[in-house]
C-alpha cells in the first residue's frame, strides 16, 4: 500500500514554502506521492513536478493540480494538464476538469471557510448534480478540522465517491498529516484506486501543542498570502 496527500500549498497561492522545498519535505513525511494544488494556478504544481523528475533520489512523484475557486466552493482537479478559471459553478468546473482527462475531488465540503461564493449554494448541497470521483473525507488542515471531517464521513456513506484523506499544507512541516493510502506504487495507480473507489482515508497523526503553535504564527501569513490570491482572482 502506498500514501498520497493529495491537497497541499505552495508559495504560489497561500503556501508559505517553495515548490522545491514542498518536495523535500515531502520526501521526509512517509508519503510517495503529492498533489500540488495551489488556489487558482498550476504554476507551483508544474515546478513541483519538473524538480521532482530532476530528484528522483527524493522518491516523490507529483500530480499537477489545482484548487479551483468556484461558485459553490473549492473543487479540487488533479491530474491536469490546462489551468482551470475560477468563479465557474462547481459542476462546470467538474466539466473541465474531466474533459481534460483529470479527477475532480470536493475539497473540504464542511469546513468554516469553503470558499463559495455568496448566493450560491455550498457543492454538498447539490453534490448529486455534480460529477465529483471524490472527497475529501480527512483533511487536516487545522486543529479543528474533525468536526467537519465527521460530517463528510457521514456524505461519504451515501455517495457512490471515493474517500480521500489530505494534509492541506500551507507549511511543509505538516505534509503527510492527512493522506490517502492505495493498492500500488505509481500515480496512474492511484488514478486507478479513486476511480473504483478503493481509497483508504487516514490520519498520521493528531496535532501537537508544538504543532498548534506554529499553525497559529503561519494563520497571519497564511491569510495575508490568501488574501493576495482572491485580489487578483477577482
Amino acid at each position: 500500500m502506498a500514501k498520497a496527500d493529495l491537497h497541499l500549498h505552495t508559495d504560489f497561492s497561500d503556501g508559505l514554502h517553495s515548490p522545491r522545498q514542498v518536495v523535500q519535505s515531502a520526501s521526509k513525511s512517509g508519503v510517495q506521492i503529492i498533489a500540488v494544488t495551489d488556489h487558482d494556478t498550476l504554476e507551483g504544481a508544474l515546478r513541483a513536478k519538473e524538480y521532482s523528475l530532476r530528484r528522483p533520489d527524493l522518491n516523490i512523484q507529483v500530480i499537477v493540480g489545482e484548487e479551483v475557486s468556484t461558485l459553490n466552493g473549492h473543487v479540487i482537479g488533479l491530474f491536469l494538464t490546462r489551468f482551470l478559471p475560477p468563479r465557474l459553478s462547481a459542476k462546470r468546473t467538474v466539466d473541465l476538469i474531466h474533459q481534460q482527462g483529470g479527477l475532480a475531488i470536493l475539497a473540504h465540503p464542511f469546513h468554516l471557510y469553503t470558499g463559495k461564493n455568496t448566493g450560491h449554494p455550498n457543492a454538498v448541497e447539490i453534490i448529486d448534480q455534480i460529477a465529483f470521483d471524490g472527497i475529501e473525507t480527512i483533511n487536516h488542515g487545522d486543529a479543528f478540522s474533525s468536526w467537519s471531517n465527521k460530517k463528510t464521513d457521514k456524505i461519504i456513506k451515501k455517495q457512490r465517491l471515493a474517500s480521500i484523506g489530505c494534509s492541506d499544507a500551507h507549511n511543509s512541516r505538516f505534509i503527510g498529516m492527512g493522506y490517502t493510502e492505495f493498492d500500488g506504487t505509481s500515480t496512474e495507480d492511484l488514478r486507478a484506486a479513486i476511480l473504483s473507489r478503493r481509497t483508504k482515508p487516514h490520519y498520521n497523526r493528531g496535532w501537537k501543542i508544538n504543532d498548534i503553535l506554529v499553525h497559529l504564527k503561519d494563520s497571519s501569513s497564511v491569510l495575508n498570502r490568501y488574501r493576495k490570491v482572491l485580489s487578483t482572482t477577482s
